[in-house]
């Protein structure tokens, strides 16, 4: 197989994965009236903290204004806080509130149930060579 048609195919498989997934959390998601990606946004700010909105861009390769956007939209409905630097008020820090942690534990709760007993079956070597591969595929295409 030559680069385009294994690319091709890794492009499939992860818009079936992402699919497969957002599937699964629309539910949770318009129950707590975001999209999906303001859930990833939330999952993100849920893993690493405290983020500036360059920096939660530049995770989600998404635009500073895409992503200001979408951060302002969570803080109206209570799921974020966005707190500008006073050393530099061009800079904005965008963190969860208790509203926001509730329910990103509550969204990856469902997701934890229903991929847990499919997940445990999976040999520690399958998982190790899923994370082996997206490594593998890091290397090739991004910068470094």
């Amino acid at each position: 197989m030559n680069f385009i048609t294994y690319k091709n195919l890794i492009d499939k498989y992860n818009r079936n994965i992402d699919s497969a997934i957002q599937d699964e959390i629309r539910p949770c998601c318009y129950k707590n009236k975001i999209t999906y990606l303001q859930y990833q946004i939330l999952a993100v700010l849920f893993d690493d903290g405290a983020l500036s909105i360059g920096d939660l861009s530049e995770k989600m390769s998404m635009d500073t204004g895409n992503m200001s956007a979408q951060c302002k939209r969570l803080e109206k409905k209570g799921y974020t806080l966005r707190l500008r630097k006073k050393f530099d008020e061009r800079v904005v820090d965008v963190s969860l509130t208790r509203q926001g942690r509730l329910v990103i534990t509550e969204m990856n709760d469902m997701l934890n149930k229903k991929y847990k007993s499919k997940w445990n079956k999976l040999s520690q070597e399958k998982k190790d060579k899923m994370i082996e591969a997206y490594e593998i595929m890091q290397e090739l295409f991004i910068k470094k």
